[in-house]
């Protein structure tokens, strides 16, 4: 599974780890179990790692769709995302996308080149 979900063992954050080519259907996946994690634990601070992610396998028009659906659903007020920019220049621009696409919808989801940086903008109030 090129994805992987888990609860910070020492912040209320989520953290999800992406690496290699991920297709549609596991984005969504992924996208959905890391909703459902963050409903059921009330905890809607999200660490996305994306260093490891590969371009391909899904497109800006799967993106759209998710942030849309991430906009009807019932967590954006609170819902805080910061996501590790990935290294690959194809990658960045999906990475890009989805930052620009959250941001039009008054989402809070923000890209960081640090892991520090983005955890102190996750935990800042």
């Amino acid at each position: 599974m090129p994805w992987s979900t888990s609860i910070h063992p020492d912040l209320p954050l989520i953290e999800i780890s992406y690496s290699g080519v991920i297709t549609a259907t596991e984005l969504s996946d992924a996208f959905l179990d890391t909703l459902a994690l963050a409903n059921t634990h009330n905890i809607p601070l999200i660490l996305a790692d994306c260093t490891a992610l590969d371009s391909g396998g899904h497109s800006v028009f799967d993106l759209y769709f998710l942030a849309e659906t991430l906009a009807a659903s019932n967590m954006p007020k609170t819902l805080k995302e910061a996501i590790l920019l990935p290294s690959l220049p194809d990658s960045a621009e999906n990475v890009d996308f989805w930052e620009t696409a959250c941001y039009n919808r008054g989402l809070k989801v923000r890209i960081f080149d640090n892991y520090q940086n983005a955890i102190d903008w996750l935990i800042d109030p």
